[in-house]
């Protein structure tokens, strides 16, 4: 089972390892002071999350890749927003498709945000950058204490 890190943190669930280090590459570069702690599994991170006992514990963001073998993206989300512990917390659909179909099926199951792989590191960058500016220094998210 993975650590909860003691600081504030963003969830990334994706099973590309590629696509997961450059994230977490470029978060490193836009969020001073926040962890990234990587699943690389739906149901595990649902254990995770469910296994929290305090809501200081959740993650501040969830980034949800949508194409995972066994439990996808739009199933996780769905158990996210069931749940009383976890429906609050933003979550970020990520997925290498614009298609529109797949976009508002993101927003129709409950993400706060579509967005799409960049298929660069720059273009990567941008929207960690982008995120970290929103989320975690613009947008008033709940309370977690």
């Amino acid at each position: 089972m993975t650590e909860k890190p003691s600081t504030n943190y963003v969830l990334i669930v994706d099973d590309d390892e590629e696509d997961v280090f450059a994230l977490k590459w470029a978060l490193d570069r836009s969020l001073a002071q926040m962890d990234a702690v990587h699943i690389d599994d739906g149901a595990d991170a649902l254990d995770f999350l469910l296994s929290m006992t305090e809501v200081r514990e959740l993650p501040d963001l969830v980034i949800l890749d949508i194409n995972m073998p066994g439990v996808d993206g739009y199933e996780t989300l769905a158990a996210i927003r069931a749940s009383d512990i976890t429906a609050h917390i933003p979550v970020l659909m990520f997925s290498t498709s614009d298609s529109a179909q797949e976009i508002k099926k993101s927003y129709l199951s409950g993400a706060n945000a579509h967005l799409v792989k960049p298929n660069s590191i720059r273009g990567l960058q941008l929207v960690a950058e982008s995120v970290s500016q929103f989320w975690l220094n613009t947008a008033a998210l709940p309370n977690k204490q």
